[in-house]
């Protein structure tokens, strides 16, 4: 993008002509999907996957793509719908569509959150930026590499939320699909209920939502899946972040392993101290969750600048 400064406006040929701007935008600052998935390719080629979650890079039936759904590991979500569809089963169609509408979503959500850090370190950053303006060459305090690391975490980090803001809303058309092919393949099911709630969600379409849930709720309403949608409902349609981590804490209280709901208390946080405490909660259930790798350098670097700087954490409820 670029800014073109005009010249002198021209007399106008009548009152009523507006004015002419001062400046005019050049280019456009969207994100090409190309790109950006040419960015998040590049950000998976590098990681090493714990051993678990390497065994599950491959699936090999659909045990392994139930293992890679429960572990959220979404790095392996693609290849794992992948074979989903190819088993041309209606499970597999169902678990395909579970992938792709929760890639979507992870991808969304880490997007989001990655654009939090900003504001949540942002006195920090512009302390960094401003200590390392007139300094020539590589910081030399160790105060000075961790201003330094700040920004480059930050930085790195808002290039990674505009590519998974632009690949995402394939995933959600892709998971979209299989949704629309299931509510005519096996409507009685409660399966498709739940698919149906969880696409009506991530759009906002809430009369849609209620209508899919009081069908879903029918079966067990305290399955995870559910108390997941009802915890992000709080969040999303009644802006309760606090209510909606109650009920993510309580279904993590029936299931211990429940990853999504522990990232989506990241998410809920309000503030880096809390995020940094409820991101370490997910490593210890998977180290490879990506919101791990994408937030805990901006929080640790930010949470290492606070102790050297004596300053007292900004804790909030939790």
């Amino acid at each position: 993008m670029g800014l073109a400064a005009c010249g002198a406006p021209p007399v106008p040929a009548a009152p009523a002509a507006p004015a002419r701007p001062c400046f005019t935008i050049q280019g456009g600052s969207e994100l090409r999907p190309k790109d950006a998935q040419k960015t998040l390719d590049e950000l998976v080629v590098h990681i090493q996957l714990a051993q678990e979650d390497e065994a599950l890079r491959s699936p090999k039936s659909l045990a392994d793509v139930k293992a890679v759904l429960r572990r959220d590991t979404v790095y392996l979500f693609p290849n794992a719908a992948a074979f989903a569809r190819s088993t041309n089963t209606l499970d597999g169609r169902f678990l395909e569509a579970s992938l792709e509408l929760l890639m979507g979503e992870s991808q969304l959500v880490a997007s989001q959150v990655l654009t939090t850090q900003a504001a949540w370190v942002g006195g920090d950053l512009r302390i960094a930026r401003a200590n390392l303006a007139g300094e020539a060459g590589e910081p030399s305090s160790d105060r000075g590499r961790m201003l330094a690391q700040l920004i480059r975490v930050v930085e790195e980090g808002n290039k990674i939320a505009d590519a998974l803001g632009a690949v995402a809303p394939s995933h959600l058309a892709r998971g979209a699909e299989v949704v629309r092919g299931l509510r005519a393949e096996a409507s009685a099911d409660v399966r498709t209920s739940v698919l149906v709630a969880e696409y009506h969600r991530l759009r906002g379409e809430w009369k849609a939502f209620d209508a899919a849930m009081a069908t879903a709720e029918t079966a067990d309403p305290s399955t995870p899946a559910l108390r997941y949608l009802r915890g992000m409902e709080q969040l999303e349609r009644f802006r309760r972040p606090d209510l909606g981590a109650v009920i993510m804490r309580e279904s993590l209280a029936a299931h211990p392993r429940f990853v999504r709901a522990q990232a989506s208390l990241v998410l809920m946080a309000q503030s880096p101290d809390v995020a940094l405490r409820e991101l370490e909660k997910l490593k210890s259930m998977n180290q490879d969750h990506y919101l791990v790798m994408l937030l805990e350098p901006t929080l640790a670097a930010d949470q290492e600048l606070t102790r050297m700087q004596g300053r007292g954490p900004v804790d909030a409820a939790h």
